[in-house]
Formats: structure tokens, sequence, C-alpha cells
């Protein structure tokens, strides 16, 4: 992304006669799409304009933050808002800590098949997804390295279903979650494995997942494990989820497959299911490229399709950064 730099302590010295070192960036992306669910067909178009601020301290540290204005990409209709400014990064030799309106434990790991963004629109409801209900919230997160592990934790004492935007009650948050990520290699291999737990008024739920990438072919394959549970007898997310996904290139496209099967709750509720997504991407030069995209879900898990959402969904487009 080509990004517009702009001297800060320069505007600064003009107007206060006081030097500041800092820095914003700006870039800005845009994206067209056009999505059908065998016959429901929808117009995705938007795109944000971003903004990020840094600064160094006297002691080195990198403080910084960001913010944008935006108009939903991978949806139908004008959604436009500005979005950010509700978190602060400090950023030491080894590390980081995220103070923030908004951060999320660890969930999904193990579900690297899963790949589209725009191909999952008027998609059939999917009742056995294995994740936790809610896993983001008003928290504090860090990130530090130890030998060639990296290590990730958080916490969120504020979250509300449903809501991105928290009320950052620190004393009487009603959902609160931690959680920790560990990224380590393995010869020719990288390994990531997390493990989350949330408290929603004291029914609790748990997430593991793990992921394993490898050199392969020409290409890169990643296996990957995802298990949850929780207090609720009978829940439809509570289960397990096998995931792989290959990605290569064909001459100058980059190409993914992926494949998930799930095997949660009860026959009822969800049973098992199976998702596989397909993308292509080809770049045009000066930030700009065209994508294709496929899913197609079934299984038990699966709801019947209706005249407006299928079990397979295709989407074309073109995505230009600025």
């Amino acid at each position: 992304m080509k990004k517009i730099l702009l001297a800060i302590s320069a505007l600064s010295a003009a107007l206060f006669s006081t030097a500041a070192n800092a820095d914003i960036s700006v870039g800005g992306s845009m994206k067209a799409v056009y999505v059908d669910a065998e016959g429901n067909a929808d117009a995705h178009i938007g795109g944000a304009i971003s903004f990020s601020m840094s600064t160094t301290t006297d002691g080195g540290v990198t403080i910084s933050a960001g913010g944008s204005i935006s108009n939903d990409n991978d949806a139908t209709g004008n959604n436009t808002a500005a979005t950010g400014l509700t978190a602060l990064t400090f950023g030491f030799a080894n590390g980081s800590i995220t103070v923030a309106n908004d951060v999320a434990v660890p969930n999904g790991t193990g579900l690297v098949g899963e790949l589209v963004a725009h191909a999952d629109s008027n998609r059939v409801t999917h009742t056995n997804d294995v994740a936790i209900n809610v896993d983001d919230g008003s928290g504090i997160s860090g990130t530090t390295t130890l030998g060639d592990m990296t290590i990730s934790a958080t916490h969120f004492y504020d979250g509300t279903a449903g809501t991105k935007g928290h009320t950052d009650s620190v004393s009487d948050g009603t959902i609160s979650g931690s959680g920790i990520s560990i990224t380590m290699p393995l010869g020719d291999m990288s390994l990531t494995a997390s493990s989350a737990e949330t408290d929603e008024n004291g029914v609790n739920y748990a997430s593991t997942g793990a992921a394993l990438t490898m050199t392969m072919g020409g290409g890169s394959l990643g296996v990957g494990f995802e298990s949850t549970s929780n207090d609720t007898t009978g829940a439809a997310t509570e289960g397990e989820a096998y995931s792989v996904t290959y990605s290569t290139t064909m001459g100058t496209a980059a190409v993914a497959i992926g494949y998930t099967g799930f095997d949660a709750g009860t026959t009822a509720s969800g049973g098992t299911s199976s998702k596989t997504d397909v993308t292509l991407s080809q770049s045009l030069g000066g930030g700009a490229s065209v994508f294709a995209e496929m899913s197609s879900l079934t299984g038990a898990g699966a709801a019947a399709p209706t005249n407006t959402t299928s079990e397979t969904v295709i989407a074309i487009g073109t995505s230009v950064s600025f």
C-alpha cells in the first residue's frame, strides 16, 4: 500500500514552535465485488481510508494508534463509519502491550481452511460452527519473544454479546475472557497453538486450537485442529473441527484451497458438516488485483437452501490499494 507520510514535527514547529517526534501515515483501499448464491446476487462495493500514528519516547518506547473512515466492503449497503482510535499500543525492544476497547482471545486457530471473505454472503446458516460465543471485549493484550518462540496473551474484562464496541467497565463487566497463543518453528515447519476461556455470567466457554504449516510441492500446506466446550447442554457449537489448506502459484496467480470438517453438537442441533473454500488472485500491478472465491457448505449442520440462500456461493471482484 502506498502511503503518504506527514511529518507532524514540522507542523508542530510551525504552529507552536515545539518539535514532536511523530508521524502519521495515510493509506486507502477499495473493492468492487459481484457475489452470486445460485441466483441471489449482491454487489459489495466499499473501502477505507486508514490513518496510523506513532511516536517514540526519549526512553525508546514506540507508541502507536490508528483509525479509519470506512464503508464495509464484504457486505451489501452503505454503512459508512469512522472506526478505530480505540487502541493504544506500546512497543518495546522484545514485544508490545496494547490497551484497547476491543481485543480478542485466540479462537479459531485451527480453522486454516476457512479462506473466503465475500463468498459466504447469502450462504445457508451453519448451525454447528465450532466456536465460542463471545471472544472479545475491552481489555489488554501483549506479545513478546522467548528464544525463537512468539507468545501472545489477552485478557478482556468487559465483553458484550454481539457487540464490537464495549463499555470499558473494569469492575463490573458481565463477560470476561483470557487466552494465550504460542508460535514456534519446528525445523522447516511452523506451529501455532492457542487456548482460551471465557465467562458469560457464570457460563464458561473454552477453545483450544493448533495449526501446523509447512512447505510442500512448490506451495504451502497447513493442517489444523479446533476444539470447543461450554456449560450449555447440547450446544451446537461444542465439538471438534479438522481443517487443511494448500496454497501455491499458477504462473503469476495465487491459488488456495481449504477444507474443514465439523463434528459438533447433537444430531438435532447440527451433527456433522463440511466446508470447502477456493480462492484465486491475480495482481495487475500498481496495487490493483482481480480475484475469485468459491465456498460450499454441506452436511447436517448446514440449513436447507431457500430462495435467498444457497450451499454454494461464488464471488468475483477487483481490489485496489492506494
